[in-house]
């Protein structure tokens, strides 16, 4: 995969700084003003979340700011080609910490992954307008978002929650660390599901549900909201950012669209890891919101509308393991697999392993297999099984168009799509569109990087990632995802 860096005599000012705190580790590094790395400054700190089977899935928020020094120190070290001006930083979204009086974390800091507060999910929604709050927020009410936890933490641990002065989000409190101010930003604060899509305010219905007034949560803050590094703790431990601003937090999803160049309205971004998502970056209202998106306000002009799916490269690890697929399966063969023809011998398959998010999020739902017979062989498992990927995506795509209308391009990232490239004929064919698939090393830091650009050079527009590759779709295969999508549907409401 392509590093898509410069050299130190190449690059040109002004720099920016990308930061990205992901679930594996936290990164960072320096960028020039076309949104490309500058030489080897590039460092990464390990991490990893602790786990518990109860559903804890935390973080200590302290050692986050810590990892940021550490790897702040190793890319700012030696002679920097130009003058740092911005610093971009996301995290994965969705995150909590319980902070007192003093500014002193009562809680470890509780990630997306974090379901204890599943009983609050339901009690919350006995009481509440799901659908309502839907349209409202851009969020459905799920254990990801922050009002069933303020809900967990009040009931569950009332002394912490009696102690706490202010709830922060990861990136804001790390700001407040460094700098000294809290900075929460607007694409961070709306994956809490609590702010209004179209105002940026916070709903007095769910912080009159949950108990927590609103002084008690961070005020959500544009990127053109950035703050001065100078006169900052921060500027004192690194003085070559003492001309730059910090942007206020934003979250993973929106920093990956940015990092691959989906930038504009009219460019989707489809993510192809572990999980899965379709997202684009949306300047007009959205007046009814489909039921199976979000739709994440980023500032006064934009939001970030989608939909994910908990299993997209996760399928193809199943069936390597399960059905003795090859890891190292040569490329031809499944090039002459995927670019085949479709048949309706083809096992039909819902891929719900870790059930379903968009579009109907049925969390309980499992993965259910049709059309399997005595001669279906590995092979043809797996192209079923990955046909069910292509199927959920379009399911997600349908819905995209009916908020923002079709795509003028369709770029694509991630590592399942970069282990096996030709499965893209199946998604190309279902989704009826050409996909370019690029790459970039570390897009999600990119992405922070390039939201930094925005503020420090508005006129430069940064490079075009590169493309690997362009697949085309054969309108014959379109229809017969089409209609193999009503037997989908079908088979996934028995899910």
């Amino acid at each position: 995969m392509p590093r898509f860096n410069i050299s130190d005599d190449d690059a040109q000012g002004p720099l920016v700084v990308g930061i990205d705190i992901g679930s594996g580790g936290t990164r960072a590094a320096v960028y020039d003003v076309s949104g490309r790395e500058v030489g080897r400054l590039t460092h990464k700190e390990t991490h990893e979340f602790t786990v518990g089977d109860d559903g804890t899935s935390t973080i200590d928020a302290d050692q986050v700011v810590q990892e940021i020094r550490t790897a702040l120190g190793a890319v700012l070290g030696g002679e920097l080609p130009g003058t740092v001006r911005g610093i971009g930083f996301d995290t994965f979204a969705s995150s909590l910490i319980a902070v007192d009086a003093g500014g002193n974390a009562l809680t470890p800091c509780i990630t997306y992954a974090d379901t204890r507060c599943h009983a609050q999910v339901t009690e919350l929604a006995s009481r509440l307008d799901v659908d309502e709050l839907h349209e409202r927020t851009g969020a459905r009410l799920h254990s990801s978002y922050t009002a069933p936890r303020l809900t967990w933490l009040r009931e569950e641990h009332p002394d912490v929650f009696s102690r706490t002065d202010r709830f922060m989000a990861l990136g804001e409190y790390v700001a407040f660390k460094l700098l000294g101010t809290p900075a929460l930003g607007t694409a961070s604060a709306a994956w809490s599901g609590m702010i209004d899509r179209r105002t940026g305010e916070y709903v007095p219905e769910l912080l009159e549900a949950v108990g927590v007034d609103l002084s008690m949560m961070g005020e959500a803050l544009d990127p053109s909201d950035a703050l001065p590094v100078a006169d900052t703790p921060l500027a004192a431990e690194f003085p070559q950012l003492r001309d730059a601003v910090w942007l206020p937090v934003i979250g993973d999803g929106l920093a990956a669209n940015m990092g691959i160049g989906a930038l504009g309205s009219g460019t989707w971004g489809i993510s192809t890891a572990t999980s899965g998502a379709i997202r684009q970056l949306l300047d007009t209202e959205i007046a009814s919101l489909p039921s199976g998106l979000w739709a994440y306000r980023v500032d006064q002009r934009r939001t970030l509308v989608g939909s994910a799916m908990s299993d997209c490269g996760r399928v193809l690890d199943w069936a390597r393991f399960q059905l003795g697929i090859p890891e190292d399966i040569a490329e031809t063969d499944t090039e002459t697999l995927f670019s085949a023809p479709p048949s309706g011998g083809t096992p039909l398959v819902v891929p719900f392993f870790s059930g379903e998010r968009g579009t109907k999020w049925r969390g309980t739902s499992r993965a259910l297999f049709a059309n399997v017979g005595a001669s279906t062989t590995a092979e043809d498992m797996l192209r079923g099984s990955l046909e069910g990927v292509a199927l959920s995506f379009l399911r997600i795509a349908d819905q995209m168009r009916e908020a923002g209308g079709e795509p003028e391009r369709i770029v694509l990232s991630g590592g399942m799509t970069g282990a096996i490239p030709s499965w893209l004929h199946l998604l190309s064919d279902a989704l009826g569109a050409p996909i370019d698939h690029v790459a970039v090393s570390r897009s999600t830091m990119r992405g922070a990087a390039v939201m930094a650009l925005e503020q420090a050079s508005p006129e430069t527009s940064v490079a075009e990632v590169p493309v690997l590759g362009r697949v085309e779709p054969v309108a014959a295969h379109t229809e017969y995802y089409r209609e193999r999508l009503e037997r989908f549907e079908k088979l996934a409401d028995l899910a």
